[in-house]
């Protein structure tokens, strides 16, 4: 179980560099220099880069070793087009296990997101995205929700723009549909939610405003 939290706690460190920018794309992730950096094992830092490649943050070049990835907005927006899937179906299947105290505390995530939205743009983002993994796990669907991990990561490098009042009244319509067991509204209601994301990221794109930067 030790070398498990070890693995996880040197993978979340060097997931941190990369989506802050500290670690630069094309930058080679030596694991001789990680590992007495972080002061473990190179099979740990190994494990740790394997499971961050599965993710699309780094890429192995034969015979070369391992280097941070390229996140640029298209990288990020086909991470989106693959979310807008995944939570249509992971809002469908959640409609047959949701009990009314998940939709109470889908409600309060949803009331605590958007009362935060213009104060605290970090802690909003954080429970944002605690919101949309409920519904994924409330899907009971163990592949989803292990599958949904990639996406998740690089949403991480977004700051959502968009009104509030919006995003709040589009995360109501989707517990609305869980709750009543409306299926395929449900799907509906979860995809437009996540289109209307990637259409903000496109839209900063065209106006050359778009910039990666993690929030955690």
């Amino acid at each position: 179980m030790k070398a498990r939290v070890a693995r996880h706690n040197i993978r979340d460190e060097i997931q941190r560099r990369i989506l802050s920018g500290e670690s630069k794309p094309g930058e080679r992730l030596s694991q001789q220099s990680l590992a007495r950096e972080l002061g473990v094992a190179q099979g740990t830092v190994r494990e740790s880069l394997l499971e961050l490649q599965w993710l699309g943050l780094v890429e192995s070049v034969e015979h070369l070793g391992m280097f941070v990835d390229n996140l640029d907005a298209s990288r990020i927006c086909e991470a989106y087009e693959v979310r807008e899937v995944m939570e249509g179906l992971a809002a469908r299947l959640a409609c047959g296990h949701a009990g009314r105290a998940d939709i109470a505390e889908l409600r309060s995530m949803a009331d605590n997101i958007y009362r935060l939205a213009q104060e605290k743009a970090n802690e909003t983002a954080s429970l944002d995205r605690s919101f949309h993994l409920r519904i994924t796990e409330l899907s009971r669907n163990s592949t989803l929700i292990r599958l949904s991990q990639t996406y998740r990561v690089l949403g991480m490098t977004v700051r959502a723009f968009r009104d509030p009042s919006i995003i709040y009244a589009e995360h109501l319509r989707i517990i609305e549909a869980i709750e009543h067991n409306f299926t395929e509204e449900a799907e509906r209601q979860a995809r437009n939610h996540v289109i209307g994301a990637r259409q903000m990221i496109e839209s900063q794109v065209r106006q050359g405003t778009f910039v990666s930067k993690l929030v955690e």
